[in-house]
């Protein structure tokens, strides 16, 4: 299969300093971008892949960690102590900042399982919304999507509400997306699915709703909705208004393709 993914410019480090996680019955890659995190992001992202891999025992979860441009908090050190817990982790440190999408679509590119499930570095769904996309995936569905109901909105600092409310409604009535919250950033596929995921081309926030709106319109491609809410404590930033321009026109892009 060939892969439409554009190379970086500058170039990413790899960190593989062992074997791949073994081949079982079931495996899956379990990938999380990163930029900026909070200082004990690593504690916390173990704990939740621990978490994960407890709840679906009979499943080999290969972690693929994507550093986009981090400016603080993604050391040597950190890195190391990462790998100290999971060995088998993999880590690509891209040294310039390019934007979620690119980043997604860095780890997406090196998986190596017949099933991939994207998630935040701080698994702002909880772990129960990780095993039900892999259980969606292995009934026969190529890509699954997170659908964050109003509970989620009310949670949202004021401006970044209304923006989601707009987004929701463009999504909805203008790309007419088969998937109203492209937003919520779970996501899930299979080969299929990855396929269509890397050939997306936005590299900020709205990769999102570029992948689903390039899913619904791909012939046959089985897509599935389940509904997830936010766990207790996530912390929500406000948009800068110089991402909110950039997305404008990335929306723009992805209506005309």
């Amino acid at each position: 299969m060939q892969i439409a993914f554009t190379l970086p410019t500058t170039v990413p480090v790899f960190h593989n300093d062992t074997s791949s996680i073994p081949t079982t019955v079931k495996a899956m890659d379990l990938i999380v971008p990163c930029c900026n995190p909070p200082l004990r992001w690593v504690e916390q992202l173990v704990a939740d892949y621990e978490a994960v891999q407890e709840l679906m025992p009979d499943v080999r979860i290969q972690l693929i960690v994507v550093n986009d441009g981090s400016e603080k908090n993604f050391s040597i050190s950190h890195r190391s102590q990462l790998k100290n817990a999971i060995p088998h982790v993999r880590i690509i440190h891209h040294p310039v900042n390019r934007g979620k999408g690119y980043a997604m679509r860095m780890g997406v590119a090196i998986a190596e399982n017949e099933y991939q499930v994207c998630t935040d570095t701080d698994f702002p769904f909880g772990v129960n919304a990780i095993k039900e996309a892999f259980e969606q995936l292995q009934a026969g569905y190529d890509v699954v999507a997170g659908e964050r109901g109003n509970q989620y909105v009310e949670l949202l600092p004021s401006k970044r509400k209304w923006i989601t409310r707009i987004n929701r409604r463009m999504n909805q009535h203008v790309l007419r997306l088969k998937v109203q919250d492209a937003q919520a950033g779970l996501k899930a596929f299979n080969a299929s699915g990855r396929k269509v995921f890397l050939s997306t081309r936005v590299e900020g926030f709205l990769y999102d709703s570029e992948f689903v709106h390039k899913a619904g319109k791909t012939k046959d491609l089985r897509i599935k909705s389940i509904p997830i809410k936010c766990r207790p404590g996530i912390h929500f930033s406000e948009f800068k208004s110089k991402t909110l321009w950039r997305e404008l026109f990335n929306f723009i892009g992805i209506l005309f393709r």
